[in-house]
């Protein structure tokens, strides 16, 4: 076990002061001897310079297949009823096993101070609680082994085998069940290459830089990006020997690279998963229980799907289409169940002054209004020119008041409406200043002389929504 401790030579160690260091059995602090040590293997029993014991500590670890999982160190106080493990860490560059194990003592944990051991600091190292490594340590090697075991028999049951060819087969040499190839391009030297495989639609499926000869892990990354490390047990040799690229194989397989048509499929699945995270981030309506009533007021009830903006499937930002034909904002779709049940699907426009109702998860209902609108700044210009000024949309209601409503562009929180019942079209309150915003506003409230007169005189400021509800309280409760 010993042995092991000098790989971790090779770490970073932090800036302590050297001032421990042994000499055969003795252990010196600022070349004063203050203790004895007996070695036994991984075990060191450490005394006072009277021969009276004060501690021991034990290196251990667990490993599996000969890779390091953990080392720790166990200590026992001098009659070695209090048991207590620690890291093991080493916190000076030595190739002295017990200068490292008493330097982090001394260092970390208090063991020593100016005239050598100090009992006390000993004594309150035992009595403080400390971590359980070991028992991570075992729980961290029945992982590791669970996953050589499940590692094998994924390999095994798909047997992969490259041929003379290069060809990719599952099932072993004998078989013709080709599920890609594999292709290696060198890299400027005899001894680096790169290694790639395809799959059957000639997509990649995983790729590795490897250097003849040198014994360091081989990084592979797979096509979904993901990254793992192995320790190679064949070497590469391009004289027909295809030792190593089976074993590559046989990795990418265990980490469920499956090849054939895998990538293809995994591409689509990744589209779809864009779309569903883009359709959760977008203000669109989809599928959700809710009613409405046509022009002809009659009512139905079933799934509302309705569609205000371009889905950013890459999270641009980029939600609005402009110079070009459209009809986000303006119909909504209603799937219902006709009177035998037969299930049906029915479009209604925002020109048609449909207003539809959608249930929410907390049991609340949110109210869309279609409607055209009155403004110098009309949404979406080109596009209502190009429908025929058509410009209904629908908007979402945000407070009512005796039939009269504000209202907001679902995809523009600045861009609002006030709808008063007798009128059809709503009035809208975009990024115009006020001066412009309180002349259009007052002229579609004239039918409240008194608050017609205070909006143009620009006393509220129509930026803000709660001066816009005051205003629509105001209008419904107005005696002219």
């Amino acid at each position: 076990m010993k042995k092991l401790f000098f790989i971790l030579l090779l770490l970073p160690v932090a800036m302590f002061p050297q001032k421990i260091k042994t000499k055969k059995d003795r252990i010196l602090l600022n070349e004063k001897e203050i203790g004895i040590f007996k070695e036994n293997a991984d075990l060191y029993t450490v005394f006072d310079l009277k021969n009276k014991k004060l501690f021991t500590a034990e290196l251990k670890g667990v490993s599996v297949g000969g890779n390091i999982l953990s080392q720790w160190l166990e200590l026992k106080n001098e009659d070695g009823s209090i048991t207590t493990e620690i890291p093991y860490d080493v916190t000076i560059a030595s190739f002295s096993f017990s200068r490292i194990l008493f330097s982090l003592l001394s260092d970390r944990y208090g063991f020593t101070n100016a005239n050598g051991f100090d009992l006390n600091g000993i004594q309150n190292f035992f009595n403080t609680p400390h971590e359980n490594i070991s028992e991570k340590a075992l729980q961290a090697k029945a992982e590791a082994l669970a996953y050589q075991d499940e590692k094998k028999q994924k390999i095994a049951k798909y047997n992969p085998y490259v041929k003379d060819n290069l060809s990719v087969v599952f099932g072993g040499p004998m078989s013709n069940k080709v599920v890609g190839r594999v292709a290696v391009t060198p890299k400027g030297y005899s001894k680096d290459f790169l290694i790639n495989v395809f799959d059957l639609d000639n997509l990649l499926v995983a790729s590795c830089d490897y250097t003849t000869g040198i014994g360091d892990m081989i990084s592979v990354k797979l096509f979904n990006d993901t990254t793992f490390e192995y320790e190679p047990k064949k070497v590469y040799a391009r004289a027909g020997d295809n030792s190593f690229l089976n074993e590559f194989v046989g990795e990418i397989v265990a980490h469920d690279a499956l090849m054939g048509h895998q990538v293809k499929q995994y591409q689509s699945d990744a589209l779809q998963q864009k779309i569903q995270d883009a359709k959760e981030r977008s203000v669109n309506v989809y599928n959700i229980n809710g009613h409405l009533k046509d022009e002809k007021g009659v009512e139905y009830k079933g799934k509302i799907t309705a569609l205000f903006q371009k889905l950013d499937i890459n999270n641009t930002g980029d939600i609005e289409v402009w110079n070009s034909i459209d009809n986000f904002g303006k119909k909504v779709n209603l799937t219902y169940k006709n009177e035998k049940g037969n299930s049906r699907t029915k479009t209604f426009d925002a020109k048609d002054n449909i207003r539809f109702y959608v249930s929410n998860a907390d049991g609340t209902e949110t109210v869309y209004q279609g409607m055209k609108v009155n403004g110098d700044s009309m949404k979406k210009l080109s596009n209502a020119m190009s429908l025929g000024f058509n410009n209904a949309y629908f908007y979402m209601e945000l407070y009512n008041y005796k039939g009269n409503s504000l209202l907001i562009d679902p995809i523009d929180p600045d861009r609002f409406v006030i709808k008063i019942k007798s009128e059809s079209n709503g009035q809208m309150l975009d990024d115009r200043n006020n001066d412009k915003l309180s002349e259009a506003l007052a002229d579609y409230l004239k039918g409240c002389k008194s608050l017609s007169n205070e909006i143009r005189n620009k006393t509220f400021d129509l930026k803000i929504q709660s001066n816009l509800e005051t205003i629509i309280r105001e209008y419904s409760d107005c005696s002219k």
